[in-house]
């Protein structure tokens, strides 16, 4: 399975390529260049980075995901020459720490049991059907 996200979302999304295969997820950020491996089984959460000890899984799904990139035609990001690693970071931080929850909460509270939609909720219309 692949993903390819090559831009920004408005929710704080970035570009960023995957694939998952079997066990397996990597990511590449395309801002950096940095890949991130997964072992989806063991660690559901995505919280410990495999990459540098299992550099041959991640090579073997960063070329596959190279490869099926290119024979979609996939558009890639264009590197931004105003890049700054530093508030790149800083602001990662603060999505985690600020916006992450706030989002986090905002679900919780539409799936509480007394929940009841208004007629501009998430940016639909209910209809009297």
């Amino acid at each position: 399975m692949f993903w390819h996200y090559p831009h920004y979302g408005n929710q704080g999304g970035e570009p960023v390529s995957m694939i998952r295969k079997e066990d397996w997820k990597l990511i590449h950020y395309w801002e950096d260049g940095h890949d991130e491996l997964y072992n989806l089984t063991q660690d559901p959460g995505e919280k410990v980075d495999l990459y540098a000890i299992n550099p041959d899984m991640a090579q073997s799904l960063r070329n596959e995901l190279d490869a099926y990139l290119n024979e979609v035609g996939a558009k890639l990001p264009n590197e931004q020459p105003f890049y700054d690693p530093a508030e790149a970071k800083a602001l990662y931080e603060k999505r985690k720490s600020q916006m992450l929850p706030q989002l986090e909460q905002q679900r919780k509270d539409f799936l509480t049991k007394d929940f009841q939609p208004d007629e501009d909720w998430y940016d639909s219309k209910l209809t009297k059907d």
